[in-house]
């Protein structure tokens, strides 16, 4: 079935859960996962002279790290063998559902797992839907993990 399964973290709370969704797929499929962290960088775009704010970018990359070194720590312990990948593509400005599905094309993954906040409305509309650029962009089936709603 699945031999090579994508997971793209970002550090939020359905970042996590596709991260645990995906070990717990992988394991049962004895699957390798590949850990994915695109580092966002769209705030280039609002560079309007008041700083630098080219001097954010260490700081994202340095977490990006993390973030992937605290993810496989979980995935070993869950049995999972799997791999890690830092993206910082300057170029793709903002599109970081391009970015990710470039990822799962380089190591031929057959399902991508991605978390999704299930932003509707103008929410959506504001701050964008990787998610929903992702299900558009992907040539793989790619399997969202919502966020739990708020009580």
């Amino acid at each position: 079935m699945y031999q090579t399964i994508l997971v793209a973290i970002d550090g939020s709370h359905c970042g996590d859960r596709a991260l645990a969704e995906a070990i717990q797929l992988a394991a049962m499929l004895k699957a390798r996962l590949e850990i994915v962290h695109v580092v966002d960088n769209s705030y280039l775009k609002y560079d309007m002279g008041y700083g630098n704010l080219a001097d954010l970018r260490p700081d994202l990359v340095e977490g990006g790290r993390c973030l992937l070194a605290e993810a496989a720590a979980k995935a070993h312990a869950g049995k999972v063998e799997c791999h890690t990948q830092l993206v910082d593509e300057i170029l793709a400005i903002g599109d970081i559902a391009t970015a990710i599905d470039a990822a799962a094309q380089r190591v031929h993954a057959d399902l991508v797992v991605a978390g999704t906040h299930g932003r509707r409305g103008v929410r959506r509309l504001v701050m964008g839907s990787v998610a929903e650029g992702l299900v558009q962009e992907s040539k793989v089936p790619v399997l969202l993990v919502r966020a739990p709603r708020a009580p």
